[in-house]
């Protein structure tokens, strides 16, 4: 089976080298490049994510704030091979754990880039794509969801369904769709989602 994370990860790169550093994406706020920065730190600094998540430690924050204005001054196809190839020491070059950890990273960000664009269209999944990100939505559903305060029902035709949300207002939504159109949803990307929504 071909790893989707993998596929994915190509794919990005090959689509910031075509919309460049400065393209919008659908992460508020960033850029391209921002979007770039964040990856290759993810892949390779994980000390430097520590010092984002904890900024008041000061010896953290300073290392996290050198080490991103260092990656974001890097020439454009340099900072794009580096989101492309992980360093040898990353666990993104272990296949099990690249799919574990990457699936769902690399394809919701080629899609935040994707559907920023104005051009952007459909793409087909393969059924194993969808199994994949399908699996994934199950792990993560109750975490992704349990600030709504309405009950969520994410039914994905042929693959099944999985519940969400806080139920407080008695209100049940029922989004139907695609295990990727789904988890884009979930993943807060809800207005370039595919998705059908209705009210129960």
């Amino acid at each position: 089976m071909t790893n989707f994370a993998h596929v994915e990860r190509r794919h990005l790169a090959a689509l910031l080298r075509r919309t460049g550093p400065d393209a919008p994406t659908l992460c508020e706020g960033w850029t391209t490049r921002d979007l770039a920065v964040h990856l290759v730190l993810r892949d390779g600094r994980p000390d430097v994510l520590a010092g984002r998540a904890l900024p008041q430690l000061p010896v953290l924050g300073e290392r996290a704030r050198r080490t991103e204005e260092s990656l974001a001054g890097l020439p454009w196809d340099r900072l794009v091979q580096k989101v492309e190839r992980p360093p040898l020491y990353s666990p993104a070059r272990l296949g099990p754990l690249d799919r574990r950890m990457n699936t769902v990273e690399f394809f919701v960000h080629h899609e935040d880039v994707r559907r920023a664009q104005p051009e952007w269209h459909d793409r087909p999944l393969l059924h194993d794509e969808e199994q994949d990100l399908w699996g994934s939505l199950r792990l993560l559903a109750k975490v992704l969801l349990k600030d709504d305060e309405d009950a969520l029902v994410l039914i994905a035709p042929g693959f099944g369904a999985v519940r969400g949300g806080r139920g407080r207002t008695g209100t049940v939504r029922v989004l139907r769709g695609a295990p990727s159109e789904l988890l884009l949803w979930a993943f807060g990307r809800r207005d370039r989602a595919r998705v059908e929504e209705s009210v129960e």
